[in-house]
């Protein structure tokens, strides 16, 4: 079952973790759910077949040779590897960094893991999440985060379902709004600059309130005949109100394009009899 944080298992592997009782110890640290041996050999099976006998060897003894890291880019794990202390990559190290901060705030995580399942863009994510959280995140580190911790892509609808089933409520709601609604009511759960339809919205309820009391008026007893009447008398209120909100929206249209005309307040010219002679008898001499 494939999980958000594969890559970032696969890094470990890669740094010498191949006993799953200590890759588990790293992974709480970083605030990550516990795995088991199957994903920890799948990735490993995916070294094995990729590097040289020799590197394999090497692996876990902090070997950083042009040759290694040409390999660990084939693996997708370069990134992390060029923040290892060995390398003494100042700004790749600051960069992680906050990355890694990003596992340890959960308000922060859930938010940008919600945005990542509902496939927004990463420019547009790093500009909602910078201004919630007043962080300085940058698209790039943000591009990590979601490479390594978080890459929505690798995951199916089953394996969705496996994964949330692991989150506690808040979480696994978020989640779940990400998956099944649009991005702008995501926007408004997770409390984002976002654009409301609230045509959509009155369709729906009118619809859901028509339903019900169809449903209630086909039973026929005293209690569902109420209930009929009550869910009736919703679908009038909202047919009303639904149909105001397009009247106005045609309303708000016509008086723009009146105010488009109304800014034109300067008479339109007609030319007079000798003007308009004039003007002949300059494109056709021969009337003169």
């Amino acid at each position: 079952m494939p999980l958000p944080y594969n890559l970032y298992i696969r890094y470990l592997a890669t740094c010498g973790y191949d006993d799953i009782a200590t890759l588990n110890g790293e992974l709480k640290k970083r605030g990550l759910r516990p795995v088991g041996q199957s994903d920890l050999d799948s990735q490993w099976e995916i070294i094995q077949s990729t590097l040289p006998k020799r590197l394999i060897e090497s692996l876990g003894k902090d070997k950083t040779s042009s040759e290694f890291l040409r390999y660990m880019k084939i693996l997708e794990v370069d990134e992390l590897w060029k923040a290892h202390p060995t390398l003494k990559d100042s700004a790749m190290q600051s960069s992680v960094k906050l990355v890694y901060s990003i596992l340890l705030d959960t308000a922060m995580r859930v938010t940008i893991n919600a945005l990542l399942i509902k496939g927004l863009q990463i420019p547009e994510i790093t500009r909602m999440t910078s201004t919630k959280f007043s962080t300085q995140i940058t698209e790039r580190q943000l591009g990590i985060y979601g490479r390594y911790f978080f890459n929505a892509q690798l995951m199916t609808r089953s394996a969705w379902k496996e994964y949330i089933k692991e989150c506690g409520q808040s979480e696994k709601r978020i989640y779940f709004i990400a998956l099944t609604e649009s991005s702008e009511v995501l926007k408004t759960e997770l409390d984002l600059p976002s654009l409301a339809n609230v045509g959509d919205g009155l369709q729906w309820l009118f619809t859901k309130s028509l339903l019900k009391a169809k449903s209630y008026m086909d039973v026929g007893t005293p209690e569902a005949d109420r209930a009929a009447v009550m869910w009736a008398d919703q679908v009038v209120k909202l047919a009303d109100k639904y149909e105001k909100y397009r009247s106005g929206d045609q309303n708000d249209f016509a008086k723009t394009l009146q105010m488009e005309f109304d800014f034109v307040d300067e008479p339109f010219e007609t030319p007079d009899d000798t003007t308009y002679k004039e003007v002949s008898r300059k494109q056709d001499p021969e009337k003169t």
